[in-house]
């Protein structure tokens, strides 16, 4: 067995691992996600509520559609691109103001 192969192997048993762990973290990252909105709101005094919400709102769509998909994929939609730069939005010029 070549040492590639032997990678493939390994790496495709740690993912099958993640994904069991994952789907048991996902019940207590959502009691942890409602502790921690609860806890900003009120340290706040409710100014940022709707921001909360919606953040929250979309952290818990994302533990649902991988509690539902039965994987730990992330959402990718921003983050580092393929050179591992991070992608901050569509005015992001990637230069430093001057």
């Amino acid at each position: 067995m070549s040492f590639l192969d032997k990678a493939k192997e390994l790496a495709d048993q740690a993912k099958g691992k993640a994904g069991e762990f994952a789907e048991k973290a996902g019940p207590g990252a959502a009691k942890g996600l409602d502790a921690a909105k609860s806890s900003l709101d009120k340290a706040t005094g409710g100014k940022y509520h709707d921001q909360i919400e919606s953040v929250s709102g979309k952290v818990e769509g994302v533990l649902k559609r991988d509690s539902a998909n039965g994987d730990s994929a992330k959402d990718d939609t921003a983050g580092p691109d393929s050179q591992g730069r991070q992608d901050k939005g569509p005015d992001d010029t990637g230069s430093k103001p001057g």
